[in-house]
């Protein structure tokens, strides 16, 4: 699978003209993935990079400039990490690429893309496949329940001290018929979410109405029913911030909670079912580096012929 990104931002350019080509390798692994980056100086000018993916079972690839993502540049020039292509990935759900893709179904699994072969199943009359605006997605319309995966946060490598970085591509059809969220582990006192994701429950009237509460994170208010939005919400195990459509929403948080076993797709901490679609998933078992999320949300938008308007990219 090939995502291809225009060469768009003229100011990461150098005034030599210059041939630069990015393969873009998110290979998955059970813990980390590990590219190599060959870096080569053209007249001195700028570097011309390769990312190359190991022997893992799924890889995403892309080819673009790097320079054209705000904050890589910067991040591999800080960062011995992101110089050698290092990109964690531990879960993948992407509906179009699911064997059992037949919209109008209801889904009997959502099978993990990458080499972990995780499972994501329906835990009532389940959501069902579906297509909005040519993107394949999963519908969840808030009373059939939500899907569980088969593993819990250990066996993806995520603990309190990890962080975690969760970016989705989601539709929300009309924001007044609000409840739910797209993901949530549990805390391990089964008091509520551990980290979570939701929308605000509270009645059209309410100053709260539009906002999607992040735990940990910012109460922010997202207004983007009736169209595709890229998600991200990212945490270091103390704070964290939610990203829309590449801008931060703020950042908060005074910690996290023991984690639990149950990882929820599609619902919330108290079992309230999502209403939207949701495309794809893309789970790191650390909160990501500014050009590293920005890589991540730039790619998925491109992979769905840019679907959001991204001002990193």
């Amino acid at each position: 699978m090939s995502w291809g990104l225009p060469d768009r931002r003229g100011e990461w350019r150098p005034t030599t003209p210059i041939q630069s080509t990015v393969l873009l390798a998110f290979t998955v692994g059970l813990g980390l993935v590990v590219g190599v980056v060959v870096i080569q100086f053209v007249g001195g000018t700028g570097p011309t990079t390769t990312v190359s993916g190991g022997d893992a079972q799924c890889s995403y690839s892309q080819t673009f400039d790097p320079r054209d993502v705000a904050g890589f540049a910067a991040d591999r020039a800080a960062n011995e990490r992101y110089t050698d292509g290092t990109v964690p990935c531990v879960l993948w759900l992407d509906a179009g690429a699911s064997p059992g893709f037949d919209p109008g179904t209801p889904v009997g699994e959502w099978r993990d893309q990458s080499s972990n072969g995780f499972r994501a199943t329906p835990t009532a009359a389940g959501p069902e496949w579906a297509v909005v605006d040519g993107v394949e997605a999963v519908r969840f319309d808030g009373s059939r329940g939500w899907l569980r995966l088969d593993a819990p946060p250990s066996a993806l490598s995520v603990t309190n001290d990890t962080g975690l970085t969760v970016t989705m591509l989601v539709y929300v059809v009309d924001s007044d018929r609000r409840g739910g969220g797209p993901y949530a582990i549990d805390a391990a006192d089964g008091n509520g979410s551990a980290v979570e994701l939701s929308q605000s429950d509270r009645p059209p009237a309410s100053p709260e109405a539009d906002e999607w509460w992040s735990t940990p994170g910012p109460a922010a208010e997202i207004t983007t029913d009736g169209e595709w939005a890229i998600v991200t919400h990212t945490t270091d195990g103390e704070t964290g911030t939610l990203f829309v459509d590449g801008d931060s929403q703020g950042t908060a948080g005074d910690g996290v909670a023991a984690l639990g076993t149950s990882v929820r797709i599609g619902g919330d901490g108290s079992g309230r079912a999502f209403e939207a679609y949701v495309a794809e998933y893309f789970v790191s078992n650390e909160q990501l580096s500014p050009g590293a999320r920005n890589v991540v949300q730039c790619a998925m938008n491109a992979k769905h012929d840019d679907i959001v308007d991204l001002d990193v990219c």
